[in-house]
């Protein structure tokens, strides 16, 4: 079984290349290609990435269309989806767990135990509350590298084209094809969202969430949030 790997990117010179070192490093027995959707970076990141990887440029950054393109573009019977600025350590053999869960028809997705870069309480915190929201709402979010079937891909109707809340609108759909897996294989993101302020920068992301959930459009989400 292919697994397509599939990463958004914009302006990720510094973080994509690490990922794409540690994913060229994964057990060869098992058959995957990487895929890197550039939404118009001005920096170095489509060179790096072409040194691992297939590239394709898309004209304007909308992570839910870049994700849905590479989808598209992809060959795999699994799909794994990962932020460019995740790591994933040494753990050679994850692919072949991703595998192994995917095999078993009772799950239609599944993600990775998601740590930060920190460990300050405060990501302790967080990277535990994403765990139990993805387990217990069925909400899987993209720094928790979630990987599904092609099939179950498509019978969720995959990614949309929208700038924001792409994750949560697949996931919702994907927990109604089947359960959730959690693989507690650890993957870190960047804690570079909160520089500007921990507390301030989470509870803005609440406060999209409960607009979000009272009606508001990814577009209009997408302005507050990137303001």
């Amino acid at each position: 079984m292919l697994i397509s790997i599939i990463i958004p990117a914009l302006n990720e010179e510094k973080k994509l290349g690490n990922l794409l070192q540690q994913l060229i490093q994964l057990d060869k027995m098992i058959p995957f290609e990487i895929i890197v959707v550039d939404g118009g970076s001005r920096d170095r990141t489509v060179a790096i990435a072409r040194e691992y990887a297939t590239v394709y440029q898309v004209k304007q950054a909308n992570r839910g269309a870049q994700l849905k393109f590479g989808a598209e573009k992809s060959n795999g019977d699994i799909l794994w989806f990962l932020h460019s600025d995740s790591s994933l350590g040494n753990q050679p053999n994850i692919l072949s767990y991703i595998q192994r869960v995917l095999t078993n028809k009772k799950y239609s997705a599944g993600f990775l135990k998601l740590s930060f870069d920190s460990s300050a309480f405060f990501y302790r915190y967080l990277a535990k509350t994403s765990t139990l929201r993805a387990r217990y709402l069925g909400l899987i979010f993209g720094d928790q590298g979630l990987f599904t079937t092609r099939e179950n891909y498509e019978k969720a109707g995959g990614f949309e084209a929208v700038p924001l809340m792409e994750d949560w609108r697949l996931s919702r759909k994907l927990r109604r094809v089947g359960n959730f897996y959690f693989l507690p294989l650890t993957i870190t993101t960047s804690a570079r969202k909160f520089e500007n302020g921990r507390i301030r920068t989470h509870l803005r992301m609440h406060k999209i969430k409960i607009f979000y959930l009272l009606g508001m459009s990814p577009e209009k989400l997408a302005k507050r949030y990137y303001k």
